[in-house]
């Protein structure tokens, strides 16, 4: 006789557990403590095996019924259910364990860093710790969905890091290629998604070139709190010093000496200056003190804006435009790089400064050097001395206003 639930239902508990059959090996086994589990029992080459179906009755007759038929569906063609039930649980288990962040430090240990040079993979894998791995970090590299990966690269790109976001995006790409590769991933779920993240608007950098305005966002950056001395000494520099925000955040204390009033870097946007050498540039006296203002803080790391948080060991872009958000200076208002702009105009407007000097202050090649840049630089080393000073007291000036 078939089981109904009214049956199943109304079995008692005895001494001993007992089944109650329903058809082709399915049945309720009835246990002492009157749980009540589904099995079913089927031969597979003269071998009688038990397949723990389910409880009831979270396993309902119908849902029993059905998984029962699908197995001797299987069972008819020689396959054991039960068999191929745990090799999916194994390779569930295994996938589980295939974590996105797990396969991309793989592939970032494996692969990217051995063949990449640290000033490139410090510019792109910075952003899984702090952008990617919190939003699909845990999550098995299967489970993941594009639009996960493409809100997690937005989040960078909406903090104007255009560019830094599809890089990562990019990189996200190939390393769901690389898992693929290697049976870890199903398919590159990423694959051109970059090109569906906000493009960067190439052209001038967000800036000011009103006096009265820069002297508003030098005056909010003074006003910030000094949680981060590190950030706040950053910001108050970046205007004075002419260079670009990634020379002065890698900046080194090798690299200075404040007796002189002078730090020489090598130019970022070239790798190397005119002619191979170092760039000089002159330091006020207001920008020592800052610097020296730092010298408590002093740590075994050879940068001066170092940060523990951060591969590179000094602070990224996106934790100096946090702040600089957080002090009031709103997007509209400048970039870090647009300091530079301010700085050029307002001087050469403003203050009328030979443009020879500003654009050896830039570190630009300089187009009427007719006597190579090594001669200009010195040759200009006096007025530039002379004009940062006067462009710092200028600041001061137009704060005061």
């Amino acid at each position: 006789m078939n089981l109904t639930d009214k049956r199943i239902d109304q079995a008692k508990p005895k001494l001993k557990e007992y089944a109650l059959a329903d058809s082709h090996g399915l049945m309720v086994v009835v246990k002492p403590n009157g749980k009540k589990y589904w099995i079913h029992r089927f031969y597979i080459d003269g071998k009688r095996i038990p397949m723990n179906l389910g409880a009831y009755p979270s396993l309902s007759l119908k849902e029993a019924r059905s998984i029962h038929a699908s197995n001797r569906v299987l069972i008819n063609k020689g396959i054991n259910p039960k068999e191929l039930r745990d090799n999916e649980k194994k390779a569930r288990k295994q996938e589980v364990l295939n974590t996105f962040i797990s396969v991309a430090e793989k592939y970032f240990e494996e692969v990217y860093r051995p063949n990449t040079v640290p000033a490139t993979w410090k510019k792109i894998i910075p952003y899984f710790a702090k952008d990617i791995y919190p939003k699909i970090g845990k999550k098995p590299i299967n489970d993941i969905k594009t639009l996960d990966i493409y809100e997690a690269c937005k989040k960078i790109s909406d903090r104007g890091s255009k560019e830094s976001a599809k890089r990562v995006c990019r990189m996200i790409s190939t390393i769901y290629g690389w898992a693929t590769l290697i049976g870890v991933a199903n398919m590159n779920i990423a694959y051109g998604l970059a090109n569906s993240l906000p493009q960067h608007v190439k052209g001038n950098f967000v800036s000011t070139t009103d006096p009265k305005d820069f002297a508003k966002i030098l005056n909010k950056i003074d006003a910030m709190p000094n949680d981060n001395p590190y950030i706040k000494t950053y910001l108050q520099i970046m205007p004075l010093v002419f260079s670009r925000q990634g020379e002065l955040r890698s900046m080194r204390w090798d690299e200075i000496d404040l007796n002189k009033g002078e730090w020489k870097h090598v130019v970022s946007k070239t790798k190397k200056n005119t002619n191979g050498s170092l760039h000089l540039v002159p330091l006020c006296l207001k920008v020592i003190g800052l610097i020296q203002g730092l010298i408590p803080f002093k740590t075994t790391s050879p940068y001066v804006f170092c940060s523990d948080k951060s591969d590179s060991g000094y602070y990224s872009d996106s934790a100096i435009y946090r702040h600089l958000r957080a002090s009031g200076v709103a997007k509209e208002d400048t970039s870090l790089h647009g300091f530079r702009t301010s700085q050029r105009t307002i001087a050469d407007e403003v203050l009328e400064v030979n443009t020879d000097i500003l654009e050896i202050q830039l570190s630009h090649k300089n187009p009427s050097d007719k006597h190579g840049g090594a001669y200009a630089r010195a040759e200009f080393l006096k007025q530039r001395k002379d004009y940062m000073q006067q462009w710092s007291d200028y600041c001061d000036e137009i704060k005061n206003a």
